[in-house]
């Protein structure tokens, strides 16, 4: 498995290069660790690179977890030149590559919208209100929420939050089907914390939610 989490810069990240290049160099060196008989290049491209591995490697398969694909389009530095050339990064490292076996991506905002022509085509998306397969995984539901409220009243002296203000602050979202969501984040943080608060509105810039909706 191939983890890469694309939120995260390197110190003092100016340009799309200095951050592109601390994951191509991590990537580099994880495969370095895991592949000991295979001789790592650092000027050739990660995607030739894995090729290389897997002919040489007895065919082995890579499952990718890209965690927040969308990141660098709301930061700073991050010019529309940039976007293009990082959705070049993202379809040569996936796109028709035999070494593949799966590519998760995790973000908010649709692939399709930044993936013009053919570039990114090979992916289906998932959203809590389009789709019903997976939307009950987009947040915790009723059950969940009752086993999380369950454990806050054995194990907290001072009940400060009761059942029904937990459902009255973080029940935001509904399935396609109808079932209710609660934002996990907010619910977690607010039973450890034994307040309810807006956890989620400081978590990230969410006005990007908006900006790009349509």
């Amino acid at each position: 498995m191939i983890y890469i989490s694309f939120n995260e810069l390197p110190r003092e990240c100016r340009t799309y290069r200095e951050y592109i290049s601390r994951i191509e160099r991590a990537l580099f060196d994880d495969l370095a660790r895991a592949f000991p008989n295979v001789e790592i290049d650092y000027e050739m491209t990660v995607w030739d690179t894995l090729n290389c591995i897997l002919e040489l490697e007895d065919d082995v398969r890579f499952t990718f977890v890209l965690d927040e694909w969308d990141f660098i389009f709301h930061t700073d530095f991050i010019t529309d030149s940039d976007k293009k050339e990082y959705i070049g990064f993202l379809s040569n490292l996936l796109k028709d590559q035999p070494y593949v076996e799966l590519a998760y991506m995790t973000g908010i905002l649709p692939i399709a919208k930044y993936s013009s022509g053919s570039a990114l085509n090979m992916f289906l998306e998932y959203t809590m209100v389009s789709e019903e397969k997976y939307s009950e995984y987009f947040g915790f539901t009723e059950a969940e929420v009752d086993d999380l409220y369950s454990r806050y009243e054995k194990y907290t002296k001072e009940l400060r939050i009761t059942r029904e203000g937990l459902r009255e602050w973080y029940d935001g979202y509904y399935t396609m089907t109808g079932k209710r969501i609660y934002n996990s984040q907010s619910a977690v943080s607010a039973l450890m914390n034994n307040n309810l608060g807006n956890y989620w509105t400081s978590s990230g810039p969410y006005d990007e939610i908006f900006r790009n909706r349509i």
